[in-house]
């Protein structure tokens, strides 16, 4: 079980976060085979944002270095789908339902809006038409 309690497998296409997205993935396909949408992607990583770094120095043998060092990892989104349709990107996400998102997903696709201009389309059936 992953963090939303979703059974993550793996088939010949490869690994799997649950069997909506896998479902989802076979009517983008589809719509790709067909003409409908373009540039079919699986789990686009984007940041929102960079990773705090600070310098610091050690002192060696016969000289002292610098080097870098992470104080705050950086806050990313993946996606589990991204196409064009009509010229336009689309990123999308499939979910259970509205009801069940995860605060931490809502963060994030708030972010993607105001950073990016980029809204979410937030999938629920996995049939849904394109």
């Amino acid at each position: 079980m992953n963090k939303y309690n979703n059974s993550k497998f793996v088939t010949k296409e490869g690994k799997w976060d649950s069997k909506r997205e896998y479902y989802r993935y076979h009517v983008l396909l589809k719509a790709q085979k067909d003409g409908l949408i373009s540039d079919l992607q699986r789990q686009v990583k984007y940041e929102l944002v960079p990773a705090s770094t600070e310098e610091y120095l050690v002192q060696l043998k016969t000289k002292v270095k610098t080097k870098t060092r992470v104080v705050e990892k950086a806050i990313t989104y993946t996606c589990d789908f991204q196409y064009t349709k009509d010229g336009k990107l689309v990123v999308e996400d499939v979910k259970i339902s509205p009801k069940l998102l995860p605060e931490e997903y809502v963060l994030k696709r708030k972010l993607m809006l105001a950073l990016r201009g980029i809204r979410i389309k937030q999938v629920y059936d996995p049939y849904d038409p394109i």
